[in-house]
C-alpha cells in the first residue's frame, strides 16, 4: 500500500473506531506531520518519509484527514477520559489546525466543554497537554480558547496547576503563567503558587531552566504586574549563569521585564556584552526595546551603545517601516544618551522621526486627573493640561507658583506595580527625564495620597481638606478657595 491508500483505508475503518482509537489515530497522524516537518528541515528524512510528508502537508489532504476525524469524534466525545481529551486538544493545536465542523461548532471548544464535565479526573500530565494546546492556539490564527466558557475553563486549568504545582515540570509552569498573562487572565492564586515554587527551585543545579523559561516567567510577571522581588532576584542569578545561551528574543523579553518592574541593575551590566553580540541579528523591535530597558535602568555601558549600535539602528530603520512604539522607545534612549549622558545619539533625521512618533501618541486624561484639575482651579491655580515639554513628554498639569514652574503628574494605580507602591519602569523613566532634561520641578500626586488627604466625611469639610493638601503640596499660602469650579 502507498501512503494515500493507508490513509484512505484508515478513514473507511474509522466509523468502527472507539473514541480511544480515534484519539490515538488523530494523535499519531499529528505527530507524523510535526516530526516529518522537523526531519525535513534537518535534511534527514528517507524516501518513504518524504512521500508521507508531501501527502500530509498538502493543505487539501491535511484538511480532508483532520476534518474527517474531528467529525467522527464529535458524537463520541462524551466517551472520552481526561487522557483522550488532552491528546485530542494537543494533536490539533500542535499542527495549528482548526477543524471545520458541519454545524459550525468549534471543535476545541467542544473538547474543553467535555473536559469540564470530568475535570476531577485530570492529572498533571493531562493538564500540561491541555495547557500546551490552548497556549498554542493563542499563538496562531486560531481562537484564543473556548470563548463561550473561557472563565470556567481557565479557572479549571489554573486550579489544577495550583493544586498539583509540585507535579508539573518547571518549564510547563513558566509557560502557564506566561500564557495566562498573555491572554490577560487574572488569577492571583496561580501566579503566587507558581512564582513561589519557581523562586524556590530556579537556582537549584538539579533543575534545568532554559533562557526561554526564564524570560517567560519574568515577562509574565511584568505583563500582569505581579510583584515578586525574590523571584526576579533568583531568576537574575540563573539568567546571568546562562547568558551565553540567550538569543535576541529571549534577551529582549528578559531585559524588558526587569526594566518594566524597575528592578535588578546587575543583570543589565552582565548582559551588555551578550546584547552587543546579538545586534547584527536582532530586529529593530528587539533593539529599541533593549535600548528603552537600559534607559530605565540607567546603566551606563559605552561598549554597547556606541557607533556600531547607532549604525545598526540606522540600517534596520531604513529597511522597513518601523512602528510607533519602536520609534518612541528609541526617542527615550536618544534623550538618555544625548541629554543625560552627553554622548552622541541617533542621526538627526532619525531623531526627528522618533520625536514625531513619541509626541504623536494620543493622551487620555483619567477621571482622577480631571478631578485634580478642578481642585487646582478651586484654589486659584490655572493649570495648563497635557503640556508637551521640549523632551517630548506630556505633563498632566503645568502650573506656575511664585515664579516656579511645577509639573504635576497624576499617578493612578496604572503607574505602579500591582497593588504595591513601586512605580513601573516607564513612570521611573518619565520622572527622571522630565526633571533632568526639561529642568522643572515635578510632583507626583498618587492616588493613595489623594485618598488619605481628607479624613472628614462631611462634603464641605472634605473639600476644604483636599484644597489645603494641594496648597501645601504646591507651597501656596492659605487663600480663600474658589469653590465654583467644584459645583
Amino acid at each position: 500500500l502507498d501512503c494515500r491508500e493507508i490513509i484512505q483505508v484508515t478513514k473507511l475503518k474509522s466509523s468502527f473506531f472507539s473514541m480511544e482509537e480515534l484519539s490515538q489515530t488523530i494523535f499519531s497522524i499529528a505527530l507524523i506531520v510535526s516530526s516529518s516537518l522537523t526531519r525535513y528541515r534537518a535534511a534527514c528524512e528517507g524516501e518513504w518519509e518524504a512521500a508521507l510528508r508531501n501527502l500530509l502537508l498538502n493543505q487539501n489532504t491535511k484538511e480532508e484527514i483532520f476534518n474527517h476525524f474531528a467529525r467522527m469524534s464529535v458524537d463520541k466525545l462524551h466517551q472520552s477520559d481526561a487522557h483522550i481529551l488532552s491528546n485530542l486538544a494537543f494533536a490539533y493545536a500542535s499542527i495549528g489546525f482548526k477543524p471545520s465542523l458541519e454545524d459550525g461548532q468549534d471543535f476545541l471548544e467542544l473538547v474543553a466543554m467535555n473536559a469540564l464535565e470530568i475535570k476531577s479526573d485530570f492529572n498533571a500530565q493531562d493538564i500540561s497537554m491541555m495547557l500546551h494546546a490552548y497556549v498554542s492556539t493563542s499563538n496562531t490564527k486560531l481562537p484564543k480558547g473556548p470563548p463561550a466558557m473561557e472563565p470556567r475553563f481557565h479557572r479549571f486549568l489554573a486550579d489544577h496547576v495550583v493544586a498539583l504545582v509540585d507535579e508539573f515540570q518547571p518549564q510547563v509552569l513558566c509557560t502557564t503563567v506566561w500564557a495566562f498573562a498573555k491572554l490577560g487572565i487574572d488569577h492571583t492564586e496561580l501566579f503566587k503558587s507558581v512564582t513561589d515554587h519557581i523562586s524556590g527551585i530556579v537556582i537549584d543545579t538539579l533543575v534545568r531552566f532554559t533562557p526561554k523559561d526564564l524570560s517567560r516567567i519574568t515577562r509574565a510577571c511584568a505583563i500582569s504586574q505581579y510583584h515578586h522581588p525574590e523571584l526576579f532576584k533568583r531568576v537574575a542569578q540563573a539568567a546571568i549563569h546562562l547568558k551565553d545561551e540567550f538569543n535576541a528574543q529571549h534577551a529582549t523579553d528578559l531585559l524588558w521585564a526587569y526594566a518594566t518592574m524597575g528592578i535588578e541593575e546587575q543583570i543589565f551590566v552582565s548582559f551588555a556584552p551578550i546584547v552587543a553580540a546579538l545586534l547584527d541579528t536582532a530586529t529593530i523591535r528587539h533593539i529599541s526595546t533593549i535600548a528603552w530597558s537600559y534607559s530605565i535602568a540607567n546603566v551606563d555601558v559605552p561598549d554597547l551603545f556606541n557607533v556600531h549600535f547607532v549604525n545598526q539602528v540606522t540600517i534596520k530603520c531604513a529597511k522597513k517601516n518601523v512602528g510607533v512604539d519602536s520609534l518612541s522607545r528609541l526617542h527615550q534612549w536618544n534623550l538618555w544618551q544625548t541629554k543625560e549622558k552627553m554622548r552622541p545619539g541617533l542621526q538627526s533625521s532619525l531623531q526627528d522621526s522618533c520625536y514625531k512618533a513619541f509626541t504623536s501618541q494620543e493622551t487620555h486624561p483619567s477621571k482622577f486627573q480631571n478631578k485634580i484639575v478642578l481642585y487646582l482651579l478651586s484654589i486659584g491655580v490655572e493649570p495648563k493640561e497635557e503640556v508637551v515639554m521640549d523632551s517630548g513628554y506630556s505633563i498632566d498639569a503645568l502650573v506656575t507658583v511664585d515664579g516656579r514652574t511645577i509639573g504635576i503628574e497624576v499617578d493612578g494605580p496604572c503607574h505602579f506595580i500591582g497593588e504595591s507602591r513601586c512605580p513601573l519602569g516607564a513612570t521611573i523613566l518619565k520622572r527622571r527625564q522630565v526633571q533632568s532634561i526639561d529642568g522643572i520641578e515635578l510632583i507626583s500626586l498618587t492616588h493613595w495620597d489623594w485618598i488619605k488627604s481628607a479624613c472628614s466625611t462631611e462634603k464641605k469639610q472634605k473639600r476644604a481638606e483636599k484644597q489645603k493638601f494641594l496648597r501645601d503640596l504646591l507651597g501656596l499660602e492659605d487663600k480663600k478657595a474658589v469653590d465654583s469650579h467644584l459645583t
